[in-house]
């Protein structure tokens, strides 16, 4: 391998373990329907100037990165394009014209980030444009019940049979995200988001011995802060049930509450 070829590997992997220098505040947004903005400060760590742009987006059921606004949705995001001098921070403004999404229920929508690199006088010097996405939740106003207490609103099932799958429900008006489910201690998912007033299953886990019974369940859910909460119970085979704020027994080998 030539020295020519090999400094370009070189340049391919140090760009590739570079940082962007560009962060956002919260890992998530929670548009308050009772207000008609909301906003989130995004903040330029680097020692240059740094170029971004930003834009909303739906969600999209194949997880791909949307490439540009949404026409449809009835938001405007100001400044779509700017500069951010060297350790300073901007401020991005999300404002909805009043009319266009659902009351009933929460909506989520995706916001993009995009760092777009300088241009580098370097001949073999590889640039990368860092995107990042977080949740933008648009909460209408007078929706029932607190959002905070949606995780131990779900409603599980689990049909005693070979194989059965676990059922929940969502019957709230906010979106569930779920962290790390287990069952009897074993990981179920990683994660799992629940949209309002929706249906999912999972598959249980194999529980080694024969005829072994689940005996808990327990998870994380997001708050709007983007902390998370942990909740346990003991499962009820074939009844549905619903699993309060709750650590799980750290000395137990197999999680129990």
């Amino acid at each position: 391998m030539n020295r020519a070829c090999l400094s370009g590997i070189l340049l391919v992997l140090i760009s590739g373990m570079a940082q962007g220098a560009v962060s956002l505040s919260g890992t998530r947004l929670i548009f308050d329907g009772r207000y008609n903005e909301a906003t989130i400060e995004v903040s330029n760590r680097g020692a240059s100037e740094a170029l971004i742009q930003a834009w909303l987006d739906t969600p999209r059921g194949d997880d791909q990165p949307g490439n540009g606004p949404s026409a449809d949705l009835p938001f405007a995001l100001t400044p779509h394009l700017v500069r951010i001098p060297a350790k300073n921070k901007q401020t991005l403004r999300l404002l909805y014209e009043g009319i266009g999404m659902p009351q009933d229920r929460e909506s989520m929508l995706h916001l993009y980030v995009l760092e777009i690199p300088r241009r580098s006088p370097a001949v073999q010097q590889l640039s990368i444009a860092i995107r990042q996405r977080i949740n933008v939740f648009y909460r209408p106003a007078g929706l029932a019940g607190d959002p905070a207490d949606a995780p131990q609103t779900l409603i599980w099932q689990r049909i005693p049979s070979a194989n059965a799958a676990l059922s929940l429900r969502n019957p709230t008006p906010y979106h569930v995200s779920l962290q790390d489910l287990r069952i009897n201690g074993i990981k179920v998912a990683d994660h799992r988001l629940l949209p309002p007033f929706s249906d999912a299953s999972l598959t249980p886990p194999v529980l080694g011995t024969k005829g072994t019974l689940p005996e808990t369940l327990s998870f994380k859910a997001m708050t709007d802060y983007g902390g998370q909460r942990e909740y346990c119970a003991p499962f009820r085979e074939g009844q549905p049930f619903t699993v309060p704020l709750g650590k799980p027994d750290s000395h137990s080998l197999i999680g129990k509450c």
